[in-house]
């Protein structure tokens, strides 16, 4: 950690986050004959991408400081602010590790992740002291004063396309660019190759284009052991058609043991950032980026968010005219429907408009369950003046409204930098994510929603873009994998006794935050199941709950081993 100063009352704490082979995440100065100072965070062995930056500017002169952070970006800036004193750094425990600046716990943010509530401040952390910059935002400190401005977002004021001729031929070189320009200054690339369409829509085409260069491609792939007896299944079948399809793909199997604890990886990832982080599969990510390092990988491509956008579900058209209030729009696809695909009309109404309808009617109107006490939310409830609960919508949101809301700051762009930090930092690899492209997004976000949904086909305008490139086999799949960890249902039920030998000597402050005894019946729950038998109270309790009730007895423990 360096640091340095400007002044009498400012401290810039600048956290260097060293890996093999280049410094992630490293903060440079660059200061001119008496002018002003700027700070960019990126990788120093590469200019960073520019859609990826964390930025700040100093000038002595007017004692000013601009900080601000790209929409979703990776890289982080967290700050303190108490009296005259002014801090700020890519990572907490930067932060934590000076003296004077708290570790007390922010009783609402904890209670609010507790409860699935996305209501909180767009700044906050589990510290009650410390901020972070959100993505989008611009942080000024002038004259002693702190103003947070909102930034415009890319797919708001860059070139707005039109509706194109063909949509699918535009998301299709916008998805070959996305992810070539994601390569260049990679030694020995990865890809997070999970057979879904959003990874090997990356791994096609990023072998294709490495192979030009006379070099290839590392994929790393979870699956299950070839012997596995079980009602878990695998992506093993959709990843090898890519492998068979794509000759330039070095496959490496990556099969986890049947011990292993879902949340046995926790205690090193708070080390690493200082704060849980919202990933349910830290123990496989873990593994992941273990493995990428023996194969000296520098860069990891990874195909999150790519649901939320280029392949996202879309709603069938019949409900979605329904659901506008145009019924005479709605007759007419299921017309078309019955004409084109022969489909009998009971079944038309059954799959396009009743059970749609009623799933998405009714089954978001139950409060999910949570595992914070009712002593917490008293606590916040007094302080707030409201009670942390999980919002509920009658009806779920349209397909654009859904992404409005993942792109405002606070959400989406909140997970991406843990994410990255824990690769970087203590595997030495540059986690990138092309399907979170301002373009791509930009694209999506202006196109009919008929067009996620065409035909009747989920994931249409997806799939039409990724002709000739992915297998048959994969670009048709009707269904959606797990991610990482196929047996998770499994691992949480063979950990059992070794949480819940934890939870009787975790430190006992775990449990003013989380119900206990709700954690350990949600525990005892859990039954080995593929994913469509996983149980929500195992995401909403035993998961969140148990990440963190981890987090706590972490951070009780680092408290008693300080001066």
């Amino acid at each position: 950690m360096e640091t340095v100063r400007f002044g009498a009352d400012a401290v810039f704490v600048f956290d260097a986050e060293a890996s093999r082979g280049h410094d992630a995440g490293t903060i440079s100065l660059c200061e001119g004959d008496g002018g002003p100072v700027s700070i960019v965070s990126h990788d120093a062995s590469a200019p960073p991408h520019p859609e990826d930056v964390a930025r700040a500017h100093w000038t002595h002169a007017t004692r000013r400081l601009v900080m601000s952070r790209s929409h979703l970006g990776t890289r982080s800036i967290f700050y303190v602010a108490q009296g005259g004193f002014f801090a700020f750094a890519s990572t907490l425990p930067a932060l934590l590790a000076l003296p004077g600046v708290s570790r007390t716990l922010d009783e609402g943010a904890i209670a609010r992740a507790l409860c699935l509530d996305g209501t909180g401040p767009a700044n906050d952390t589990y510290y009650a002291d410390i901020r972070r910059v959100p993505g989008g935002h611009a942080l000024t400190l002038d004259a002693g004063a702190l103003a947070l401005t909102p930034l415009p977002a890319p797919w708001d004021v860059g070139p707005v396309p039109g509706e194109p001729e063909d949509p699918a031929e535009t998301l299709r070189a916008l998805l070959i660019a996305a992810v070539e320009s994601r390569l260049d200054d990679g030694k020995t690339i990865a890809v997070q190759l999970s057979g879904g369409l959003d990874s090997a829509t990356i791994a096609c085409i990023a072998a294709r284009r490495l192979k030009q260069q006379g070099r290839r491609l590392i994929a790393l792939c979870s699956v299950l052991p070839q012997d596995h007896v079980g009602p878990e299944t695998d992506e093993r079948r959709f990843i090898e058609a890519v492998l068979a399809q794509e000759d330039t793909i070095d496959p490496v199997w990556i099969t986890l043991p049947k011990e292993a604890d879902p949340l046995g990886a926790l205690p090193r990832w708070f080390d690493c950032l200082g704060e849980p982080h919202f990933s349910t599969v830290t123990h496989a990510e873990e593994v992941l980026g273990s493995v990428g390092r023996a194969h000296g990988v520098d860069v990891v491509l990874s195909g999150f968010g790519g649901d939320f956008f280029a392949s996202a579900h879309g709603i069938p058209t019949a409900e979605l005219h329904l659901r506008r209030g145009r019924f005479g729009a709605a007759l007419a696809e299921l017309r078309r429907q019955h004409r084109v695909h022969g489909t009998g009309w009971w079944r038309l109404l059954r799959d396009n408009v009743v059970r749609p309808l009623a799933r998405w009617r009714f089954v978001f109107q139950n409060t999910p369950e949570n595992c914070a006490t009712s002593a917490l939310l008293s606590r916040v409830t007094k302080r707030e003046g409201r009670r942390p609960a999980a919002s509920v919508a009658k009806v779920r949101p349209l397909p654009h409204q859904e992404m409005e809301h993942l792109l405002v700051p606070g959400h989406l762009e909140r997970v991406l930098p843990g994410m990255r930090q824990i690769l970087a930092q203590c595997y030495g690899q540059d986690l990138r994510f092309p399907l979170l492209d301002a373009r791509l997004i930009t694209l999506i976000r202006n196109l009919p929603e008929t067009e996620l949904h065409r035909d009747g086909q989920t994931r249409s305008i997806m799939r039409r873009a990724t002709v000739g490139i992915l297998p048959e086999l994969v670009r048709l799949r009707p269904d959606k994998g797990p991610a990482f960890d196929p047996a998770l249902a499994a691992h949480c039920a063979t950990a059992r006794p070794a949480l819940q030998h934890w939870a009787e000597h975790a430190a006992p402050e775990c449990w003013d935050y989380v119900d206990r005894t709700r954690f350990l019946a949600a525990l005892d729950a859990i039954r080995p199941s593929d994913r469509s038998g996983w149980q929500r109270e195992m995401f909403s309790i035993v998961l969140t709950g148990g990440r963190f009730a981890k987090f706590i007895d972490w951070h009780v423990r680092q408290r008693g081993q300080r001066p």
